[in-house]
Order: structure tokens, then C-alpha cells, then sequence
């Protein structure tokens, strides 16, 4: 489905596995109760020149692709925008969402009982190993090893802490966002069976090229698409498209269009470099 949308596959191009996304793609929700529909407003009244600057800010001083260019010059942006996250959430989240939920849920009321029992110090050092929350004479600041700016101090109006079933761990602390921490939640590695093994083929790729581009390399018996992939590995549209992006510029993978689909492949290097060292790449 993906790929038959155009407006869908350039939202994922603009993803990244690591660093920094736009945060008018998933902007933090006004509280606990928030719906879909709800945060999907929020997305749809971001002003065009703001989701511009972020889309640019990923790209790192790099031109637009073409086929972005080509949405932020439409008459309706943010409405293009829109209605592609709703074909993800159709695809990919609703089928499963009621199982989500409930992993969310029962992530929340942990963090809460530890808060009670253990205090913020307890809450946060099960999150992640590089957030810190400091609290200083002129205010909170929050540390995140890896990010450009390693101390933020937080704006008022409190901090968010989000479970999420897609292993991630991101923060916003810019406006007019919320401040937010968006983690992995427990528990949500039982949604994902597919990606808990390897097939024995990969075992001599994980060192060298990581563990999510050597299941995607293995998969790939035969021509697959990124929502084949999707479903099948249980990642993320960001993670896929940006591990398939990495494999093609090495020469592992390549994508043909068919219609309005892109059909990605091994390549004869990812045969060989998946065969292991005896292979003849001739």
C-alpha cells in the first residue's frame, strides 16, 4: 500500500532510524486521552513554513528531493501530509492497536507505582540511559547523550513521558511543542515475534552491518516492498526506509518502480555478502 501512495512514501523518505525527525509528523499529544483523530489535527494546523524548516533540518542543509518539494509547492501541504499518516495508521497501527494499548496502559501504571515507591530517579533510569533530568537553582534541565545540544533547559508547562511499542526513543524540547520523552515501552517485544529471530544466514552480517539491515538483507528471498517489509519485521516506516536507503547506496539492495510500487531486491554483492565468505561474486 506504501508504495501505491505516493504522498506516503515521500513521509517516509523524510524518516531517519537515528537523529533527528520532524517533529510536526508525531507531535506530542495534550495528554493521556488524546485520539488519533485528535493528534492528527495537530498535524494538520502546523503552519507550512514551520514542517518546512523541520523537513530541511533533517536534510542537513541539503535541497529538498524533488518529491517533497513537490507537496510543500501543492495548494494543501499539511492536508497531503495528513491523509499519508492516516494510510499508515489504517495499515500499519489500527490492526493491532487494541493489543497496543494495552502494552501502553500497563507500561503506564508501572512508571506510576515506581513513581510512588522510587521517585523520579527510579522512573528515569529504566527509560533510557542517556536522559537525565537535572534540576538546577535557575531551573530543570534535561541531559540526552547524542544530541547536538546535550543540556536543554525545559520550557514550562511540565514534561510528557510517552510509551511506545516501536522501540524508540526520541525527545522534542522544541517549540511550540510540548516537552516530551517518548520511550520504549516494557512488554512490546511480544508484539513482535517475526523480529525476535534471525535467519542463521544473517549471524556473520549483524557485526558488520547491524542487526536491522541484516534481517532486512535475509528477507528479502524474492522481490519485496517496504510494506512487505513492514509487516513482516514489525519496524517502523522510518527504520525500514532508512535502512533501504543504506543498503541501496552500498550495493546490497536495489528498487525497481513498477506502476506506482517500488520493488526492492538483493543485488549479486547481497547475495554474496549474505552467502559469507566462500561466495564467488564473478
Amino acid at each position: 500500500m506504501c508504495e501505491a501512495e505516493p504522498d506516503l512514501e515521500t513521509l517516509i523518505s523524510v524518516l531517519r532510524a537515528r537523529g533527528y525527525n520532524p517533529d510536526f509528523i508525531a507531535p506530542p499529544p495534550q495528554g493521556s486521552t488524546s485520539t488519533f483523530p485528535q493528534d492528527l489535527a495537530a498535524v494538520r494546523e502546523t503552519p507550512v513554513a514551520q514542517a518546512r524548516q523541520e523537513v530541511e533540518r533533517v536534510l542537513e542543509g541539503r535541497e529538498l528531493p524533488d518529491e517533497v518539494a513537490r507537496i510543500f509547492d501543492s495548494p494543501d501541504p499539511m492536508a497531503r501530509f495528513t491523509h499519508a499518516l492516516s494510510l499508515a495508521w489504517e495499515e500499519f497501527v489500527a490492526p493491532d492497536w487494541d493489543r497496543m494499548r494495552t502494552i501502553l496502559q500497563r507500561d503506564l501504571a508501572h512508571r506510576a507505582d515506581k513513581l510512588i515507591t522510587e521517585g523520579w530517579d527510579g522512573v528515569l533510569s529504566e527509560l533510557a540511559p542517556t536522559v537525565r533530568w537535572r534540576t538546577q537553582v535557575s531551573g530543570a534541565v534535561i541531559e540526552v547523550s547524542g544530541m547536538p545540544y546535550e543540556r536543554r533547559a525545559l520550557r514550562r508547562g511540565g514534561i510528557l513521558y510517552l510509551p511506545n511499542v516501536f522501540d524508540a526513543l526520541w525527545v522534542c524540547l522544541d517549540e511550540p511543542w510540548r516537552n516530551a520523552v517518548v520511550y520504549p515501552a516494557d512488554g512490546a517485544a511480544a508484539l513482535w515475534p517475526a523480529a525476535a529471530s534471525y535467519h542463521p544466514a544473517a549471524t556473520h552480517l549483524i557485526p558488520l552491518i547491524g542487526r536491522s539491515r541484516a534481517l532486512i538483507l535475509t528477507t528479502m528471498d524474492g522481490p519485496i516492498t517496504t510494506t512487505q517489509l513492514t509487516r513482516a519485521l514489525r519496524m517502523s516506516l522510518g527504520t525500514v526506509g532508512d535502512h533501504l536507503s543504506v543498503l541501496r547506496k552500498s550495493g546490497l539492495v536495489e528498487g525497481t518502480r513498477t506502476g506506482r510500487a517500488v520493488v526492492y531486491r538483493r543485488t549479486r554483492l547481497g547475495d554474496a555478502l549474505l552467502a559469507g565468505p566462500a561466495a564467488d561474486v564473478r
